[in-house]
């Protein structure tokens, strides 16, 4: 991934008086070009300027990118995991209401919470199945970018 700037104030957050923060538009040039790019092939980041670079100031502020991306989807995982366990047992709970209230109530209210039951767990195995692999995907292409080579040459 080659990325040209024509000075070292591209690469970070105007709004960072510490340029500590990578700039949104080399995150989204980043993550654009990540996503082309298989997951299993090692990424070198080359950036080209016309003046020197800090390029410890540079790698400090892509590891920090890194590290809070990751601490996001973790985040995100939790809450995933959360959403999972408590769509099933909401599940189990209306499917056992309606198998011991199958002859005490009406016909068209056990339906509805037999129905809302097979919902909420199907929603679950959904979030498990799908959601899961989706977040697992993002941490492994964040490690990915982590673990990159990053180079800088003149122009």
């Amino acid at each position: 991934m080659e990325i040209r700037i024509e000075n070292e104030n591209e690469l970070y957050n105007s709004f960072d008086k510490f340029e500590e923060t990578l700039s949104e538009d080399l995150i989204s040039y980043i993550t654009n070009k990540e996503n082309i790019t298989p997951i299993k092939e090692k990424e070198t980041i080359i950036i080209y300027s016309k003046e020197n670079l800090n390029e410890d100031k540079f790698k400090n502020a892509f590891n920090k990118y890194c590290e809070e991306q990751l601490i996001l989807l973790k985040r995100k995982q939790k809450i995933n995991s959360t959403k999972q366990i408590w769509l099933l047992l909401i599940g189990i709970l209306f499917i056992i209401f309606s198998i011991t209230l199958t002859d005490k109530i009406n016909v068209i209210v056990l339906e509805i919470v037999s129905t809302i039951g097979s919902f909420s767990i199907w929603e679950s195995a959904n979030s498990w199945l799908l959601q899961s692999k989706a977040i697992k995907f993002d941490k492994l292409k964040i490690l990915k970018l982590k673990n990159s080579e990053i180079k800088f040459n003149l122009q």
